[in-house]
């Protein structure tokens, strides 16, 4: 390789690692050249480097180790003095709020390369306690950008230690804070201040991430989130601002999530809110992102096990009070129809999703009257209904679903 070569690769490597510009890689390269020119190493000391790399990033005395503790345990200071808290907040606010800023940094480095080097350090006990003194800064007057770092914190800390939603932060105040700020900054959302958009984002992912552990939820908790006047809240937030692709797929993240939880429309709180507001938002903007995800075949809750967007159209048609009826027109019934024999005629019979598919068309097809004339792509539906019917393979569950559809329509009838 030529000196060009070896100079573009490294820089490139650089980049790839630490996502920084290209000018800070090329000016990294090029003090890591000089120091290297420096040292004159021998070519038996290339092997022993990586040994040396990785008892480095095991060490106790990581950088980053003494770098987190002095953080949170700065943070914890400041949430402790109830004695002169506000007086404390005010003289120590810059100390503050730059010590938050740090420690969010630090860990959204860690996630971002997928370091857990301080996975082992979170569990610790005393650690957990000077956390839960972060935590508390949530419930405190520190402003919005403050209150959206101290979110985003916390997430950061659940990816890099898979106990922590369970074992700190379920429990904790913190996830209602994330709802009365939400609350509290719903009309406030175009206004010129742009970390009240950053702070309400921070709330949803956070909210996300803790619904998506699939763990029970304190009543407390479980009683704001279910709250129709929440609820309201984030329909407003994706019909309000159906400009910005940011907020309003972060809030169907969350809806989708928050959906997941439930088993039964009749007791499912988005299904009930979405149909008694309908009069007063129309939710278009939901239901059209809803179909293009839907179209797109992407999940944004990426589980493995249910497809929320799926689960999210089923509850709609399989709702009791004849929600799809009055959230959806029949072009959005028709287009769903079409995507779902796409999806048919594309998939294997063995495969599990196809199995939600069905399942989704013969909600779609319950309570209407089907036809040749009148349903969507009719010729392609009925040719593979008769595909998976004849394949010996076929999930029996899928069996049952097309069995059940020509059941109730004749005109599918294959004979």
């Amino acid at each position: 390789m030529n000196n060009d070569e070896i100079v573009s690769d490294v820089i490139t490597l650089i980049h790839s690692t630490t996502q920084s510009s290209y000018v800070i890689c090329s000016q990294l390269s090029s003090k890591l050249f000089s120091y290297l020119s420096q040292i004159h190493l021998k070519d038996d000391q290339w092997n022993e480097l990586k040994e040396a790399i990785e008892r480095f990033d095991q060490s106790i005395n990581h950088p980053d180790v003494h770098q987190f503790r002095q953080l949170i345990e700065t943070i914890s200071t400041c949430s402790n003095d109830c004695e002169e808290r506000n007086y404390t907040l005010g003289r120590d606010r810059n100390t503050l709020n730059d010590s938050i800023r740090q420690l969010r940094d630090l860990l959204k480095s860690h996630v971002d390369l997928r370091c857990f080097l301080l996975t082992k350090l979170i569990e610790q006990r005393t650690i957990r306690l000077y956390l839960i003194d972060v935590m508390n800064l949530a419930g405190m007057n520190v402003g919005n950008q403050t209150h959206g770092n101290l979110f985003d914190i916390v997430r950061l800390l659940c990816q890099i230690d898979p106990t922590f939603p369970t074992s700190s932060v379920i429990d904790h105040p913190i996830l209602l804070n994330c709802v009365q700020v939400i609350e509290t900054n719903v009309n406030s959302i175009n206004s010129k201040d742009d970390n009240i958009k950053s702070t309400v984002i921070s709330a949803l992912h956070l909210l996300t991430n803790i619904l998506l552990q699939n763990e029970p939820l304190p009543m407390q908790t479980n009683s704001q989130l279910s709250n129709a006047t929440f609820l309201t809240c984030m329909f407003q937030l994706i019909e309000n601002n159906y400009n910005d692709d940011e907020l309003v797929m972060t809030t169907i993240k969350f809806l989708l999530s928050y959906n997941l939880r439930f088993d039964y429309p009749n007791t499912n709180p988005v299904i009930l809110t979405l149909i008694r507001i309908n009069e007063q938002i129309s939710c278009r903007q939901l239901i059209e992102r809803l179909i293009l995800l839907f179209n797109r075949n992407i999940d944004p809750i990426e589980q493995k096990t249910t497809n929320s967007v799926i689960k999210f159209f089923s509850d709609l048609f399989d709702d009791q009070k004849n929600a799809s009826d009055i959230i959806l027109f029949d072009s959005d019934r028709r287009l769903m129809i079409e995507i779902i024999s796409r999806e048919l005629t594309d998939r294997s019979c063995t495969d599990k999703i196809t199995t939600a598919y069905l399942s989704l068309l013969e909600l779609i097809f319950r309570k209407k009257t089907i036809t040749h004339e009148t349903c969507t792509r009719f010729d392609e539906l009925q040719q593979s209904f008769q595909s998976y019917l004849s394949t010996e393979h076929c999930l029996n569950e899928n069996h049952f679903i097309i069995n059940e559809i020509i059941q109730q329509h004749n005109c599918f009838s294959l004979v």
